[in-house]
């Protein structure tokens, strides 16, 4: 007998909805951010601008983590299939690999660097920020004095 709990078609359907949901509302937020990064020439890709505005709407409490989390993790999870045309694209292109390489690959390496810290300086601020309100509960709660919860607007 299998150990594994039992999951219900429907309610694996149920999520899986919502994943996609959540990733079109991530894709369009993306298309947004693209736009106007090209129509305001921004030095910065639309997907930094994308992030940087997801981040605030987060902070701001527009955009509530639940909304996004589920499409999040989805992109994050099939992340190597977005590396497969960039493979193609260098089979295809070999002799611009040949004479340019050594600037595209630092091209490309200040870009994924760049990509990378960011990411990690904006996960970071998060994850200080929910610390830092898990330990003010925390204080509350052995003070003796009640959670106050927070104001949602």
């Amino acid at each position: 007998m299998s150990s594994l709990p039992c999951v219900h078609a429907s309610s694996l359907g149920a999520r899986w909805a919502k994943a996609l949901a959540q990733v079109a509302l991530l894709s369009a937020l993306w298309w947004v951010a693209d736009r106007l990064a090209t129509r305001l020439a921004l030095p910065l890709s639309g997907g930094i601008v994308g992030m940087a505005l997801l981040v605030a709407l987060l902070l701001a409490g527009v955009v509530k983590p639940a909304w996004v989390e589920a499409g999040a993790e989805l992109i994050l999870a099939n992340m190597l299939l977005y590396f497969i045309p960039l493979v193609v694209s260098i089979v295809q292109y070999t002799d611009l690999f040949e004479h340019q390489g050594l600037k595209l690959l630092a091209a490309i390496g200040v870009g994924f660097l760049s990509v990378m810290l960011v990411t990690a300086c904006v996960v970071e601020l998060i994850c200080q920020r929910i610390r830092k309100r898990q330990y003010g509960k925390l204080t509350q709660l052995r003070s003796g004095r009640p959670v106050v919860s927070e104001k949602v607007s």
